[in-house]
């Protein structure tokens, strides 16, 4: 039996398939619009017909799931997955969106089950991770949770920055220093593992470690996040003089649209910062 029901245009209230139901982009833009409005039930008919339409067969599945279970129609939405798993194969995606229905029907084993192969599909998974230690911490606490996350970084650089994370919450600086330097040498030419450790060192108040954990790790690759958490931590500290030379370090990079107005106000105040000190 298909899990799909009827997916004829629909006459209620949902005006947005009027416009898009032909075109998958659209449809699936409209869909998570309808959920952010909270009216998962009128974009059920759209999400249906997402899945006859659209070409990425994982992204309408994911989509279609997501309805169903903010419809609470959890054991539909755990089918719907699972015949998709079975037709096509998982993905990190796909095996991550069981794990909180197989909470919701209470099975620890299913849980399991789903984040071990999101995590053997992409060990760097953030929902599956961040996911996954959440529910260890409610269901058996902190130790049993940290261990779950330890379990898992051998292969994982975010999973060592998330036990970086709890060492520098939990007042052990240098062993939480440790674990960021081994997370950037693991994935070298990534942007991810340089920009969250100097994000959560800023955070904590660790500026001085922040800026010093850059310059040592950071290379082009690493794109400009890292740069500017640097930048910021240098003009907290006083030193606009090492504030620039990080910024001169920014030119030359492609920034990202979103970035571009942030990297203007960086560079800005760092320009401020050093004609008041006279550099």
């Amino acid at each position: 039996m298909d899990d799909r029901r009827q997916t004829a245009r629909p006459d209620g209230p949902y005006e947005e398939t009027g416009e898009v139901w032909d075109d998958p982009d659209l449809l699936y833009a409209a869909v998570l619009r309808a959920l952010d409005q909270g009216r998962a039930r009128e974009a059920l008919p759209a999400a249906e017909r997402l899945r006859d339409i659209d070409d990425d067969a994982q992204r309408a599945v994911l989509a279609h799931a997501l309805v169903l279970r903010a419809c609470a129609e959890h054991a539909r939405a755990e089918n719907v997955l699972i015949r998709h798993i079975r037709a096509r194969g998982g993905s990190a995606d796909t095996w991550f969106a069981l794990a909180p229905l197989a909470s919701w029907r209470g099975s620890d084993r299913d849980v399991a089950t789903a984040l071990d192969n999101a995590l053997r599909h992409d060990p760097d998974h953030p929902d599956a991770l961040e996911w996954g230690y959440k529910y260890r911490l409610r269901e058996e606490g902190p130790q049993a949770a940290a261990q779950w996350v330890a379990e898992r970084s051998e292969r994982s650089w975010r999973a060592r920055i998330i036990l970086g994370e709890l060492e520098l919450r939990g007042g052990d600086t240098q062993t939480a220093l440790d674990l960021f330097e081994t997370a950037c040498r693991s994935a070298p030419s990534e942007p991810g593992p340089l920009a969250a450790a100097a994000r959560i060192l800023a955070a904590e108040g660790h500026d001085a470690i922040c800026a010093a954990l850059v310059r040592r790790h950071w290379t082009g690759s690493r794109g400009p996040l890292p740069l500017i958490e640097a930048i910021e931590a240098d003009l907290r500290l006083g030193r606009p003089g090492d504030a620039a030379l990080a910024l001169a370090r920014l030119r030359g990079l492609e920034i990202p649209q979103e970035l571009v107005a942030v990297v203007a106000d960086v560079r800005r105040r760092v320009e401020a910062a050093c004609a008041a000190r006279g550099l």
